[in-house]
């Protein structure tokens, strides 16, 4: 998966539910492998800075309680646009059905 695209959650390598504390030492982890003067991926200075903004999120609670709403928002998103596809097909189909008759 891109890491571009992973929730704060994912590039940490942490759950929703994780704690202040699992969160630091996850950032510490992550930020000492991704360290631009350590890490010799091209990509790696982004990845710091996406590391950075994601600690800097999760570790404030009310950010967090903004980034999870978001989060639910865009699941939530996802999901009405998913079914509305999956109508379409259903109708599509069954009009395609009743012209085979």
């Amino acid at each position: 998966m891109d890491e571009h695209k992973k929730t704060y959650y994912a590039l940490l390598g942490v759950t929703a539910r994780a704690t202040q504390e699992e969160i630091r030492l996850a950032y510490r982890r992550k930020a000492r492998e991704f360290h631009p003067d350590v890490c010799n991926r091209f990509d790696a200075e982004e990845m710091f800075k996406l590391l950075n903004r994601a600690y800097s999120t999760l570790k404030d609670e009310t950010k967090r309680r903004e980034y999870n709403e978001f989060l639910m928002a865009e699941m939530f998103q996802k999901e009405v646009v998913e079914t509305s596809k999956r109508h379409i097909r259903e109708f599509r189909g069954s009009f395609d059905s009743n012209n085979k008759d």
